[in-house]
């Protein structure tokens, strides 16, 4: 296979100066740790040709000077190989010439062109060796400027420090001088010490774009067997695949997967950790021939790179970009070359990423996902993980409930030592049998990690009884729900399908398909699974099929629920597209269902004349309802937008004298959804906002319509200065006027009329005090940082005679400027109150749920709700979110601080109660 078969064009950017490094990133996203954070300008691959190399257009050496550098495997030696096949075929004249600087060994630069590479030229022409002649002519083609050095892997020569002795020889070269130059070297080396080149312009190499790069690299290099390459970039898409996504966006890296693959006959390792032992297998033997090691070598770095990457990950704020001093600790200096720091950096494992503060390097491995893997092989006992202490958990040890920790347990549980074997089963026994004492908030986690575990230990025993454990949780909601009263919410049953798509695959779809065949399950949890199904493994017959059927069925939610979820199966799914055809195409098949199969076969095969027609039809049928007909017209519209026939009918829906104002604010609705900015919807909509009318179902309709403007699109200056005009108004009810006000803040962002209205509704003393809060969130919501809008909801939260729902909405500041305490204060102490209504305290739940960043709120609102007698849905989903990101100890010190009733209250709930788990 050639080069240019495979090769996928990389961006360059531009680098102004050094990055400096000071936040961290997620593992996820590890690539982001090379991205330049200092750039001037980023070029695509044929505009850097044109632009820095045939133009000349760059600062600093007028394109005389380019140095490439980048991480291993960046792909630095492949875009020198193009760029010499660009300049030979665009440049006139230009005499290309190519070397490896690693073959200078102790050559200067100079010598190695007049001896070795003027002898290789003169042998091919058929002489034995370069004659007088034939140097004076090479002599002049510098000379004439028409030379261009491409100089491959500066990191790669002999010197102690290339850069200076690489600077020297261009300066005392002579006819060196006179060449155009272009030079790859490593990061490291570029960026680790004085740069003696500091007369080049400097350009970075991207990493590959993914989906887009990643997956046209995979179908070149599979093309002669595609369907090989299909399955690879299918397998990468799944579902907790996005370490692997980003790692390879690294050329070196996607090669390497690309040869595991196609070596594999298609298959990747069982194990993550698998995965990665084959790609550090595969990087050392790259590395073998560059740098010589013996395996004692080899052994005792891969150790110390254990140790520093388990202290980082556990010990580092910053766990990611590692200090040079914390490296240090590990791998000796860098300045003394039989360190293991030097060998490191020079396999590449390391990398100077940047500087910090203080001007010292910042090291990186080779991808955050490696340092996660180096961390589990360092890590021999389990209780490193986890050790419960169940009634004083301050003494224990619960790096389980550490997300940062996860990936590395689950590498670890995929370990092939066989000494490891009882270990892990031990392991996985005590996450199962965990017992948190807080109403299981962490026993359901620690399951949840469980479950995660078994796909890397494939040979735990109990594996079968985990799954069908979460498929309980995830499907059998009532059923639970009845025998543990309040200890169980529906956010464990959504967690647990959650769960139920990372764990093993075979034993998740054999469950699956077990639910959807028996007969005893109602249809809502049926279209549940299905969908679930349908997530685990794409195209599954059984789940689209179960999810037609549900199409067709007279249930009042599973219909709704089927469509959505058969359209978002994926474009050109065949299965689901047959099926939809084919349900279109019955004569038994009522208005409804046939609307919900067009919608649905439209967003999965977009422009099919089957789902248009019929949609089509129903529009113009005259023995649909008036509702009927509104959602076919927005199915239309969605599946093709601007389509006139869906347009008009809608415009004739609201031009009908015999049409209700429920249904009028429903198709215009409609109407501005598949025609943004339509003056008839707008117009419609405006006058039901001004209508006096006064009933239940009319100030829903209203604010219906409130809410309707407010998504009919962002700047859509017709809708924002009807809103402002009506706004103006002298004759504006309350009521009204807070719904104009809602609208404005979602669709007025930077727009100065509705800035300036709603100052000025802010400034009156004509308004009530929720108006005025309506006001402020409004303003703040499109002028971020308005300093009016933020002090009139201090004032305003610090005011003792607001209503409930006043405070509600005051206490908005907190996610207008997030840990405001005083927003924080006021919503806890709704919380904790005996005298608001329970839907005021639930509100306050689900406001602190969005606005908490710090453990001492968390805290706070654990001790809040660890007194309450019923603990569920909203209250629960908080505290479940508490749990999320509180650190154990923390969490069980807060929810035991109670008093002696409360404590009495839940003793008598084990006595009345029973539980199933």
């Amino acid at each position: 296979m050639q080069v240019d078969d495979v090769y996928v064009p990389l961006g360059l950017v531009e680098r102004k100066k050094q990055s400096k490094r000071q936040g961290d990133v997620s593992p996820e996203h590890g690539s982001e740790l090379y991205k330049e954070t200092e750039i001037t300008k980023t070029f695509e691959h044929n505009v850097f040709l044109d632009e820095v190399l045939k133009q000349k257009n760059t600062p600093k050496s007028q394109g005389k000077r380019i140095a490439i550098i980048g991480e291993p495997g960046a792909g630095k030696t492949t875009l020198l190989q193009q760029i010499a096949d660009w300049v030979s075929r665009e440049i006139h004249q230009s005499i290309v010439i190519w070397v490896s600087l690693a073959d200078l060994r102790e050559k200067e630069l100079k010598a190695y062109l007049l001896e070795n590479w003027l002898t290789q030229v003169a042998e091919k022409i058929g002489k034995a060796e370069a004659t007088k002649q034939l140097k004076d002519d090479f002599v002049a083609l510098f000379n004439q400027n028409n030379v261009w050095l491409l100089l491959d892997g500066l990191d790669e020569m002999s010197a102690s420090n290339p850069l200076t002795e690489i600077a020297r020889q261009f300066r005392e070269g002579g006819l060196i001088s006179q060449a155009r130059i272009v030079l790859t070297c490593r990061v490291n080396l570029w960026d680790g010490s004085s740069n003696a080149l500091d007369d080049f312009d400097t350009y970075r190499s991207l990493d590959f774009s993914y989906p887009e790069q990643v997956e046209r690299f995979i179908h070149r290099w599979f093309a002669a067997i595609p369907e090989t390459g299909k399955q690879l970039c299918t397998a990468l898409k799944e579902s907790g695949k996005e370490r692997i996504q980003d790692l390879v966006k690294n050329p070196l890296r996607l090669t390497l997967l690309c040869l595991n693959w196609q070596s594999g006959d298609g298959k990747l390792p069982g194990t993550q950790a698998g995965l990665y032992q084959q790609f550090v297998d595969d990087f050392d033997k790259w590395k073998k021939a560059e740098f010589v090691t013996n395996s004692k070598q080899r052994q005792q770095l891969n150790i110390k790179l254990g140790e520093l990457a388990k202290a980082a990950i556990d010990k580092e704020a910053n766990r990611f970009r590692l200090r040079e001093d914390f490296v240090n600790l590990f791998l000796g200096n860098a300045d003394d070359e039989n360190s293991l720091l030097k060998l490191a950096l020079n396999r590449g494992w390391l990398n100077c990423v940047g500087i910090d503060t203080n001007r010292k390097p910042v090291y990186a491995f080779f991808h955050a996902s490696f340092q996660e893997y180096f961390a589990a092989k360092a890590i021999d006992d389990w209780h490193f993980f986890l050790n419960h202490v169940p009634k004083n958990p301050s003494q224990g040890t619960y790096r389980i409930f550490e997300p940062q920790w996860k990936q590395t347990i689950l590498l670890w549980l995929g370990r092939e030592e066989e000494n490891l074997k009882e270990q892990k089963q031990q392991f996985i026994d005590a996450l199962v049998s965990f017992k948190d004492g807080c109403q299981k908030f962490y026993k359901y986690r620690a399951y949840f990690l469980a479950a995660a575990g078994i796909v890397e230990f494939k040979d735990y025993l109990r594996a079968n009884e985990i799954v069908k454990q979460i498929t309980k949780w995830g499907f059998d909601y009532f059923n639970i729900k009845k025998q543990e009263w309040v200890q169980f919410s529906y956010k464990i049953t959504q967690e647990a399908r959650l769960a139920l798509q990372q764990t093993e695959y075979t034993k998740a779809i054999t469950a699956l398909v077990q639910l959807l065949q028996s007969i005893n399950v109602d249809k809502l949890t049926l279209c549940q699974a299905a969908v679930s199904l349908e997530k685990i493994d794409p195209s599954n017959e059984i789940a689209i099929t179960a999810l037609v059927q549900l199409l067709q069925s007279n249930h009042l939610v599973a219909p709704t629920l089927a469509a959505e979820s058969l359209g978002q199966i994926g474009k050109g799914n065949k299965i689901a597209i047959t099926a939809l055809v084919q349900l279109l195409q019955s004569n038994n098949v009522n208005d409804y269902t046939r609307r919900l199969a067009a919608e649905s076969l439209g967003k999965i095969d977009p422009d099919n004349e089957i789902a248009i027609t019929a949609l089509v039809e129903l529009l113009q049928s005259n023995n649909v309802n008036e509702d009927t007909r509104r959602l076919a017209a927005e199915s239309l519209g969605k599946i093709d937008p601007g389509n006139q026939i869906a347009i008009t009918a809608l415009v004739q829906l609201l031009q009908s004298n015999n049409v209700n104002d429920y249904t009028c604010c429903l198709a215009a609705s409609s109407l501005g959804k598949i025609d943004p900015g339509n003056e008839i919807a707008i117009t419609a909509l405006i006058q039901l906002l001004q209508s006096n009318k006064s009933n239940n179902m009319y100030d829903y309709t209203r604010s219906l319509a409130a809410e309707s403007l407010g998504i009919m699109g962002t700047g859509n200056e017709i809708t924002i200065t009807a809103l402002v005009q009506l706004l103006q108004s002298n004759h504006l009810d309350d009521d009204t006027r807070m719904l104009v006000v809602s609208s404005l803040g979602q669709i007025g962002t930077g727009n100065k009329i509705a800035i300036a209205s709603l100052l000025q509704l802010l400034q009156s003393n004509g308004v009530n005090d929720y108006t005025r809060c309506q006001a402020a969130v409004s303003l703040e919501k499109i002028d971020p940082g308005n300093e009016i809008a933020i002090t009139t909801l201090v004032q305003l939260l610090q005011s003792n005679h607001l209503d409930d729902d006043t405070l509600m909405l005051s206490a908005a500041l907190g996610q207008i400027d997030p840990g405001n305490e005083i927003a924080i204060t006021a919503l806890v102490q709704l919380l904790q109150s005996n005298n608001v209504n329970d839907y005021t305290r639930r509100r306050a739940a689900l406001s602190l749920g969005k606005i908490i960043r710090d453990n001492n709120h968390w805290f706070k609102i654990v001790k809040a709700l660890s007194g309450y007698w019923r603990l569920d849905d909203d209250f629960y989903d908080l505290a479940w979110k508490c749990a999320q990101n509180m650190p154990y100890p923390d969490f069980y010190q807060a929810w035991h601080q109670h008093n002696f009733a409360t404590c009495a209250m839940r003793s008598l709930k084990k006595i009345l109660f029973t539980r199933i788990i």
